[in-house]
């Protein structure tokens, strides 16, 4: 058997921020989703499965162009014709018929997972919460320095969209039980105060008005040597979604709250802690992992 690797760690393909899984860091993914399938037992969550991409139309409603253009990754497809192709350069030299003729398409690729839920439950009042778990591989393009800072990478997340006192109330709780669980994992975690990478002249405006309302915290464990990341965040969109999608709950227009792990960097942080056999981990962390609470 030809063997691809030495370790259980991602392996680079040449591109910046983008890496394959061999099946020792699956193994720890595949754990991951069930210890918080766990966490999430106690609700009835909505599995959604999202595609990678998303509608174009959709992401810009959303106000993530306006937010973040730097990190959105657009799908373009050739849109040059049969007659024309011959003629022109060859298609791999830059600036010939391929990349003269790429016309932006109406998918973008995925930046979050919790997008779709909220544009699936567009134009709808709600009678009690909406409860959704989501999965999706998304992309941004990211600086790709830092261990873990990937431009290709899985986000799970528990989505709640309801009232402001409900999302409030939910969230305190679940970055509670989320910080007391990587507690159980072994991690060294912190919980802090946290912004988005807002872009523009206003980022800094958006970004100490984010931190004085408390409307993302980031957990926060040891990646590898000497880097420590977000694995994790806690988010409080208030009414943003609502408004937007035109989701109304008691009465006015719902908030939304999000609960997203981020896959792969919480491998990476296990392995960095446990050891890249997962088979011999402690027994009370693949406890932890595997459900039996």
């Amino acid at each position: 058997m030809v063997n691809l690797g030495e370790t259980d760690l991602p392996l680079g393909t040449g591109v910046p921020g983008v890496y394959l899984s061999p099946p020792g860091f699956e193994r720890v993914i595949d754990l991951l989703r069930s210890g918080v399938a766990a966490l999430a037992a106690d609700e009835p969550f909505q599995r959604l499965v999202i595609p990678p991409v998303i509608s174009r139309q959709t992401i810009e409603r959303a106000g993530y162009v306006q937010a973040f253009p730097n990190l959105l990754g657009t799908v373009h497809g050739y849109g040059g014709t049969p007659s024309g192709w011959a003629r022109l350069k060859p298609l791999v030299e830059e600036g010939g018929e391929w990349y003269a003729q790429q016309q932006i398409g109406d998918l973008v690729l995925l930046p979050a997972a919790c997008y779709p839920v909220y544009a699936t439950l567009a134009d709808r009042t709600l009678d009690e919460p909406a409860k959704v778990s989501v999965e999706a591989s998304c992309f941004r393009q990211e600086a790709t320095s830092e261990p873990g800072r990937l431009r290709s990478f899985r986000m799970l997340e528990l989505v709640t969209v309801a009232t402001d006192e409900d999302c409030l109330k939910w969230r305190a709780a679940r970055l509670e039980q989320v910080e007391g669980w990587f507690t159980e994992l072994g991690l060294a975690v912190s919980v802090e105060v946290a912004d988005d990478p807002f872009f523009g002249p206003g980022r800094k405006v958006y970004q100490a008005a984010q931190r004085m309302q408390e409307l993302k915290w980031e957990l926060r464990v040891p990646l590898a040597d000497g880097t420590v990341q977000a694995v994790a965040s806690a988010n409080y969109h208030k009414e943003h979604f609502g408004e937007t999608f035109g989701i109304t709950a008691g009465g006015a227009p719902a908030h939304t709250s999000c609960v997203a792990f981020g896959l792969e960097r919480l491998a990476m942080a296990l392995i960095n802690r446990h050891g890249k056999d997962s088979t011999r981990w402690p027994g009370d962390v693949l406890a932890a992992l595997g459900g039996a609470r």
